[in-house]
């Protein structure tokens, strides 16, 4: 049996279930029916076991009902399975929390509820309003709202002196080259030299995005894109030190180690000693676009058509975008981050209670309305795997920039053909916010 054909009983499987699961309304007995506490409420969390009990650990501080976590490892730098393992598991779970690119394999297999105006309006009284970008490119898909954003890490460019904004990335190369001397970094470990590339391409590309509107033929093989994996090839080449995740980045810069470059703060024992301050600005070019892309990886929440207890699903999945209680997790699971607009009642004490100018930043950044669709495709976790193979080639010098987005836009073409063009063409559509 094929996988295409799996994925395909997989959907069918999903309207049986939708049909005896939560549903888009509350039962009508469980609206009536006090809430089982003693009940367990099953949730899916992909990503790191540590950020899991971190999460229920928070939770029985403020509720009674306890969770019964199901992880599933995450590995950002060889993500292919994740898609398969959520799809194999969400029928016997409450509440999922997975990666952004996993939306469209999920919505296609009928895994996930809608949540009614009536279920955001309603939150968004108490809790405040999503934030544009998160409420546009995490919690829509195909017009619907089919998740819970819980974060939304960006990465900023950083100084530990005062900077002005830059206009392109030529102008980032020339300050990395000539006035740090190469003391800087951008996100280029494994795992993050993929996105780092979409985040560069985001701010550069005007035009058609990944993919060609009409035949879903890949664009990144195009002079464009490749322009911009030269460029950051060539600063790499600046760079001091070995290849650095976002907050190994950060954690430098507060040391000392670093005096600029492009990243954001981590979480718990990452995060060092603050002793030099970091001035916090956007990427270059991203002054001069309205768009922002997602980490292909930022982690939503939402209700499984499996789920036996909705209420209480919501209930957790609006705690952790922002419910009382739920701010230390932004400072212990690098998965959450604000994504709400604090309600009225709270601005004041949200501004006099924030020291920390990484998240007014974001929280600034996430108001743009216009977001670009990341990789929210069918088995985005191998689009994914294979962009994160062909940048990282590049940038170690193992193939020219032009050679590897030819043979990334080889990869994903045949992609396209394994798993149907018309199909895929559909899901990216979809992720759009067309329905169709």
């Amino acid at each position: 049996m094929t996988k295409y054909n799996r994925r395909e009983m997989l959907a069918a499987a999903g309207v049986a279930t939708l049909a005896i699961g939560c549903g888009k309304k509350d039962d009508p007995e469980e609206a009536t029916t006090p809430a089982r506490s003693e009940v367990p409420l099953r949730v899916l969390w992909v990503g790191a076991e540590a950020d899991a009990q971190t999460v229920q650990r928070a939770w029985a501080a403020v509720r009674s009902q306890p969770l019964k976590m199901d992880v599933v490892s995450l590995q950002r730098d060889n993500p292919v399975g994740v898609v398969e393992a959520v799809l194999d598991k969400y029928k016997r779970i409450d509440v999922l929390v997975y990666p952004l690119l996993a939306t469209g394999e999920l919505s296609r297999a009928l895994a996930l509820v809608p949540l009614s105006d009536d279920d955001v309006d309603s939150v968004e009284d108490e809790l405040g309003r999503l934030l544009p970008t998160v409420r546009n490119g995490a919690a829509q898909f195909a017009g619907e709202f089919v998740a819970t954003p819980i974060g939304a890490r960006l990465p900023a460019l950083l100084s530990t002196n005062e900077i002005d904004s830059m206009s392109s990335w030529t102008e980032y190369h020339r300050w990395v080259d000539t006035e740090l001397s190469g003391q800087a970094a951008e996100p280029l470990s494994p795992g993050w030299a993929g996105a780092m590339f979409l985040w560069r391409a985001a701010t550069t590309i005007q035009g058609e995005w990944l993919f060609d509107r009409d035949g879903l033929k890949p664009l990144v093989a195009d002079e464009e894109y490749v322009d911009v994996l030269t460029q950051m090839v060539e600063t790499a080449k600046r760079y001091t030190g070995e290849r650095k995740s976002p907050a190994e980045i950060w954690n430098q810069l507060r040391g000392g180690q670093l005096r600029g470059g492009i990243g954001f703060p981590g979480t718990g024992e990452q995060v060092a000693q603050a002793e030099v301050d970091v001035n916090i600005s956007d990427l270059p070019g991203a002054a001069d676009t309205s768009r922002v892309l997602l980490d292909p990886f930022a982690m939503v929440a939402s209700i499984s058509s499996g789920c036996r207890q909705s209420n209480a699903s919501k209930d957790l999945m609006n705690w952790m975008s922002g419910g009382e209680g739920s701010e230390s997790l932004r400072s212990q699971v690098d998965a959450i981050t604000v994504t709400r607009s604090a309600p009225a009642e709270r601005r004041f004490e949200s501004r006099q209670a924030s020291s920390d100018g990484y998240e007014r930043w974001l929280r600034e950044r996430l108001t743009k309305r216009l977001s670009l669709p990341t990789l929210q495709l069918l088995a985005a976790d191998e689009y994914y795997a294979v962009l994160e193979q062909q940048i990282g080639s590049a940038i170690a010098g193992d193939r020219r920039p032009a050679e590897a987005l030819g043979e990334l836009a080889a990869a994903w073409s045949k992609l396209h053909q394994r798993l149907d063009v018309q199909e895929q063409s559909r899901t990216w559509r979809r992720a759009q916010g067309m329905r169709a």
